[in-house]
């Protein structure tokens, strides 16, 4: 099957940005939503929480997700996760200035892995406030072949660096909810133990791939006063899911770059991250 047509094609959004959504994302991880006001610089990939399209119920599959067809092409491939991306930040976005953002499809990739056929489409998101680009974001999602009667995606990949800190924590069901609708995201294998378990084959609630990217860098922010993060490039390795203990992981690689990882607690990675970083944004 061609994709070609779809290369290319974009959508436009805009969003107020409001300090309430931002407080919200705060609560969520434990700080204090009451920090957050108009003018306040949005932290690393809160963005997440702004921007969601509102679609009705006739038009999302039985997934919960957008049905494809309209910005997404249709994948005969029953399946989607979230499987990484490139986050770089230009310059800050503050909660309550309106920002503009374009969504383009630059790539769609047909593979054959070891569970099967699968197809990876690449979007670009650029995101702008005032006229100057605040956010230039490559996401990469894969769609997959269901899995076959009592199988499951699985972490597989051992621990592959030597940590400066670690910190261990655990997503509970409320932190996913949240999560879920801040994002605005209905993919059920996240809060429909039934749909997960019975439909999809996990043997749990898989806790969002960004979800985890945001508590990683949450614990990055906490351990390194005063760094700017300019630029995320992270990969979904294997699957964690809800009440699983995750260790999180920092490597300080050079002066500018870290290398951080989350693990489950078979020491096997769920999510892998390079972070570069600055004292000052660029003028």
């Amino acid at each position: 099957m061609s994709y070609d047509e779809w290369i290319g094609k974009s959508a436009d959004s805009s969003d107020s940005l409001a300090p309430e959504q931002l407080q919200r994302f705060e609560a969520m991880l434990n700080r204090d939503p009451g920090s957050v006001m108009a003018g306040t610089v949005l932290p690393p990939c809160s963005h997440w929480v702004y921007f969601n399209p509102a679609d009705k119920p006739d038009e999302l599959g039985e997934n919960g997700h957008q049905k494809p067809g309209n910005f997404l092409p249709s994948v005969e491939l029953p399946r989607r996760m979230w499987a990484g991306g490139t986050i770089r930040f230009k310059k800050p976005l503050k909660a309550g200035s309106p920002a503009e953002k374009k969504s383009t499809i630059i790539g769609i990739d047909e593979k054959e892995g070891a569970t099967g056929k699968l197809c990876f489409i690449t979007i670009r998101h650029q995101i702008s406030s005032y006229g100057a680009l605040a956010i230039d974001e490559e996401q990469k999602i894969v769609f997959r072949e269901a899995s076959e009667e009592g199988a499951h995606p699985i972490r597989t990949k051992p621990m592959d660096i030597d940590y400066d800190w670690k910190k261990n924590r655990r997503a509970d069901t409320v932190q996913l909810f949240r999560f879920s609708a801040l994002t605005f995201n209905s993919h059920r294998i996240h809060y429909d133990y039934l749909y997960a378990t019975e439909k999809e084959g996990y043997p749990s609630l898989p806790v969002h791939a960004p979800l985890l990217l945001v508590l990683m860098v949450n614990d990055f922010k906490g351990k390194t006063d005063g760094k700017l993060i300019e630029e995320i490039s992270y990969r979904a390795e294997g699957p964690l899911y809800v009440g699983e203990e995750m260790t999180i992981t920092c490597k300080d690689v050079d002066n500018f770059k870290a290398e951080m990882r989350v693990l489950g607690p078979d020491n096997k990675i769920a999510l892998s991250a390079a972070i570069k970083w600055t004292y000052s944004w660029n003028s």
